[in-house]
């Protein structure tokens, strides 16, 4: 069921395995190229389900079963699970799910581990490719669907950092769940996101968990798991464009500052989940702490530039909400300067699957007191107002 999020990859194969394999495009947005490709393999391709029986079901976590109709099936799995069958072992792989603060961390594990002498090949929102002296060498631009995983190139690497929409495989050999700090109903609300991201734990790798979660994830089951966070203290009071001073404690005590050139205050949760991953692989502590130091953060996430007298800061990423936009605000009380802000939302890019809840986001700009203009078209000048000193730019899009 559905052909959008890689079930062309999967029918192909099963089809590779000898298996029958019928495909139904249940949302009809398929290209018609696609489904001639994959019926010249071999493949039944219709847009609803046939009604007969099945051994196997294969759709993913958010495709809801009133597409099913009359049709029966002996076994089923999601798209996240029957991926988790043609992945290989090598190279070491570690996955991040979660509902915010997935790509953050995978460009923070990245710069880290390829500090260290690791050979990264990154794949996030933003594209995929090495990363390697602090540069992501995007060569493509893919989704983060679990089937993604099926399509890596060949490469001289020997670690994989890679983002996944809703949960994991379940094989990978650190499987991280940054957060479930939306837990939004998927599958025409059959279902919530919790239950997919619970996917990403695995029986033999090691799970990474926020602390504040941990109870609810070890109720899933005997799993490996780790929380994170209680490890990382801010020192003083931080400000806008300065860097931001942090004691971590990591084989003791250790104090660094990461850069003032990105919103520093938005990645602590993301130091904190690296810290416990860097602890799972013996990373050596000098290391950690060079590579945090030397992050310059990611492009879009918190960016900052300061031109003619005023900040801009860019938020751009397909994970912009009430909930992640109530982050940025945070931080910037935190730094104490919402009053002098203004925010900007444009227009959503048709990469995106899902939409901005305008209701919920003006509803968070109203109570942390910020103003804020939404734009028609990517075109529209906006009237800053002149004690505006910091101009916060919202930008829902996919590829970056």
């Amino acid at each position: 069921m559905d052909l959008i999020h890689g079930g062309e990859l999967l029918a192909e194969r099963f089809l590779d395995l000898g298996d029958r394999v019928w495909c139904a495009d249940v949302y009809g947005t398929a290209p018609e190229h696609l489904k001639e490709g994959i019926r010249a393999k071999g493949a039944t391709v219709t847009e609803k389900v046939i009604p007969r029986e099945y051994d196997l079901l294969v759709s993913p976590v958010h495709c809801p079963d009133k597409f099913l109709g009359e049709a029966r099936f002996s076994e089923r799995m999601t798209f996240h699970e029957a991926v988790s069958l043609f992945l290989d072992d090598t190279p070491f792989r570690i996955e991040v799910t979660g509902v915010k603060g997935k790509t953050s961390l995978c460009y923070l594990l990245a710069h880290i581990l390829s500090s260290c002498g690791r050979k990264v090949f990154l794949h996030t929102s933003r594209g995929q490719g090495l990363y390697s002296n602090g540069k992501h060498r995007i060569t493509a631009q893919k989704s983060i669907a679990p089937t993604s995983l099926l399509e890596l190139p060949d490469g001289d690497y020997d670690t994989v950092i890679t983002e996944i929409s809703l949960g994991g495989t379940g094989k990978a050999d650190i499987g991280i769940i940054t957060n479930v700090a939306e837990d939004y109903g998927i599958a025409a609300n059959t279902g919530k996101a919790s239950d997919a991201k619970a996917s990403m734990l695995s029986s033999s790798g090691i799970n990474i968990v926020r602390r504040e979660e941990l109870d609810s994830w070890r109720s899933r089951g005997d799993f490996n798991i780790i929380p994170y966070g209680g490890s990382v203290e801010i020192i003083g009071a931080p400000q806008l464009g300065e860097p931001l001073a942090l004691k971590v404690d990591y084989s003791g005590e250790k104090t660094v500052s990461l850069k003032g050139s990105y919103l520093a205050l938005q990645y602590v949760n993301a130091v904190e989940c690296a810290v416990t991953v860097c602890g799972c692989m013996n990373v050596p502590p000098e290391d950690l702490i060079e590579g945090l130091r030397s992050f310059e953060g990611v492009p879009g996430r918190g960016e900052l530039c300061f031109e003619r007298g005023g900040w801009t800061i860019t938020e751009r990423n397909p994970g912009i909400s009430h909930v992640s936009i109530a982050g940025t605000l945070s931080c910037l009380k935190k730094i104490g300067i919402l009053e002098e802000t203004v925010a900007i939302i444009d227009p959503i890019n048709k990469k995106v699957c899902d939409k901005l809840k305008m209701r919920e986001i003006s509803e968070t700009f109203n109570r942390y007191g910020v103003r804020y203009f939404l734009r028609k078209d990517a075109e529209e000048a906006i009237y800053i107002p002149e004690d505006a000193k910091v101009i916060l730019e919202f930008i829902k899009e996919g590829y970056q």
